[in-house]
């Protein structure tokens, strides 16, 4: 007769911040329980063998640009667009947002994430605070943003100006839908499934406005800030696999790594510093 799996609980303290900012990025604050099945059996859902999980522990560093930046690029002049001229570049040019270079050749708006949980977590339920998606002088803030599937996201204006959201997710329905003038409140929308890859968000009124969603079933996903800095924490404290997309990764968008191996230490942490060269962003 099989003996019962041993369950090993372990309290996590994952964080991931919902940055308002650009380049800041991440779901709601959140403490799950993560439950791992110890002796390598294999999960419930078919998910394969079970690592063996020790503690948990954090992920922290920086992505930086090795080289000289490039200077900003102007897509909108100051009084210049095309409609909405009172509210889109009306303070100040709108710079484009794609490869945003911070203090110390730090390279904000980096997705870094697990793609899939360890086989045997208890993936704990999404965040019942709803993430903020905001509009600004016709920019999105924040530019990327990861946030857990089903949780509610809400898209809201500071703009007294209509827009038009649209959503390309790879397997969650997109949303395609209008944004009055001045919505404080917000329009709900969800991401119903986990997604391999950032996908982009667009304005179909205001040609310029793009932004980057990542919808994940667990919390271990964030985005690096302005600087570049970035940190996960509660990860499980084994080896895990992780992806580094960018939107200009290649010049057109894609993993600058697709496999980033770190082993992360029981109740301690690991850091994480990469580098990369104009080249790996189609310069």
């Amino acid at each position: 007769m099989t003996s019962p799996v041993r369950a090993i609980a372990i309290t996590a303290l994952a964080t991931i911040s919902l940055g308002l900012l650009i380049g800041c990025g991440g779901g709601a604050s959140a403490t799950p329980t993560v439950t791992y099945k110890a002796g390598g059996e294999s999960t419930d859902s078919g998910g394969g063998p079970v690592i063996q999980i020790d503690g948990i522990g954090t992920l922290s560093g920086t992505i930086k640009l090795v080289g000289t930046a490039p200077p900003p690029s102007v897509i909108v002049a100051k009084g210049t667009a095309k409609r909405d001229t009172t509210v889109c570049g009306a303070e100040a040019a709108i710079i484009d947002q794609s490869l945003q270079i911070g203090e110390g050749n730090g390279i904000a708006n980096v997705f870094i994430y697990i793609d899939k949980a360890p086989p045997g977590a208890a993936i704990p339920t999404a965040p019942s605070e709803p993430a903020v998606f905001d509009q600004k002088g016709c920019v999105f803030l924040p530019h990327a943003m990861v946030v857990r599937s089903s949780q509610t996201v809400l898209i809201k204006s500071q703009d007294n100006a209509g827009h038009n959201t649209h959503t390309f997710p790879g397997r969650s329905r997109g949303f395609n839908g209008a944004i009055k003038a001045l919505e404080r409140d917000g329009v709900p929308i969800v991401y119903n499934k986990h997604e391999r890859t950032p996908f982009p968000v667009k304005c179909d009124m205001h040609s310029w406005m793009q932004a980057f969603h990542l919808a994940l079933d667990h919390p271990w996903g964030t985005t690096t800030k302005s600087d570049g800095s970035f940190e996960l924490t509660g990860l499980p404290a084994t080896e895990l696999t992780l992806r580094v997309w960018h939107e200009k990764a290649g010049g057109k968008g894609g993993f600058l790594q697709r496999s980033l191996k770190v082993t992360i230490p029981k109740d301690g942490s690991k850091t994480e510093n990469l580098e990369f060269k104009l080249s790996d962003f189609g310069l």
